[in-house]
């Protein structure tokens, strides 16, 4: 059988390519990584202007490629590793991601990267628009979700700009977005147990349009009666997860915490 090519959609347009790394604040004076450079477009312009650029590319055939057009540059190194397996510890401190992020794993690429936030000082990606609509959603909106909680948690985001469908080859299916995420020093919120909150926001979304007494029913001997209504740390549990800000998901982890601790 036929060994199916690892999905990715290749960015030809210059105009933006040039745009992504304006937007992205890229100095002579600071080391940059590229997750998926692809054919290298991103790459070249990149070379011109970082301190210095680590690629990581998974695709035999496009380190050949790679390797073949920029191997000669003493700025540039190419690391043939999987990006949801790599150690970005490894990379050392203060450089920052400038990446089309290849699709088929961009959101656990992400998360990965999270988990190595204090070593990275922004990071400046091209995703699915569906994918920026969820990092970006604000309560009470229909992308809003747990995805979102956990990126608006670690990190500042903000939309930069909209890509077509026309500026890859092949065309994706889709519309493209391009984000900046910077790690925040201190989370907008004061959470007491990191494990806690987050398994309290990921039963919150578990059936997204069931009420909060049912998705948080593992906690139900906490709740509480208050004027005929359920409540769960002072939250009506008539709620949806959907609802909850970043502050009302760690008053009730919080809770949560100290009565089980």
């Amino acid at each position: 059988m036929k060994k199916q090519p690892l999905g990715q959609n290749y960015l030809i347009n210059e105009s933006i390519a040039l745009d992504i790394i304006q937007q992205a604040g890229v100095s002579s004076d600071q080391p940059v990584l590229e997750i998926g450079p692809g054919k290298g477009i991103l790459t070249a312009i990149l070379l011109e202007q970082a301190e210095s650029l680590t690629a990581i590319e998974i695709d035999p055939k496009l380190c050949s490629a790679l390797k073949d057009r920029f191997g000669k540059n003493e700025k540039f190194q190419l690391i043939e590793a999987d990006a949801l397996k790599y150690d970005y510890g490894a990379l050392g401190n203060g450089y920052q991601v400038v990446s089309n992020l290849p699709y088929y794993a961009a959101t656990h690429i992400l998360k990965r990267l999270i988990h190595y936030r204090k070593h990275i000082s922004h990071m400046t990606v091209m995703l699915q628009k569906e994918v920026v609509d969820r990092l970006t959603a604000i309560p009470g909106t229909r992308d809003y979700g747990s995805l979102s909680v956990f990126i608006q948690f670690h990190c500042q985001v903000e939309r930069l700009l909209e890509v077509g469908k026309e500026s890859f080859s092949p065309p994706p299916k889709i519309d493209s977005s391009v984000v900046k995420l910077t790690p925040l020093l201190q989370p907008k919120v004061q959470v007491d147990n990191l494990k806690t909150f987050f398994t309290v926001v990921n039963a919150s979304f578990l059936h997204k349009r069931k009420m909060l007494k049912n998705n948080l029913k593992g906690w139900g001997n906490l709740f509480q009666k208050q004027n005929g209504k359920i409540e769960l740390a002072g939250i009506d549990l008539s709620r949806r997860g959907e609802t909850l800000s970043l502050e009302d998901f760690a008053t009730l982890s919080n809770f949560i915490h100290s009565c089980n601790d």
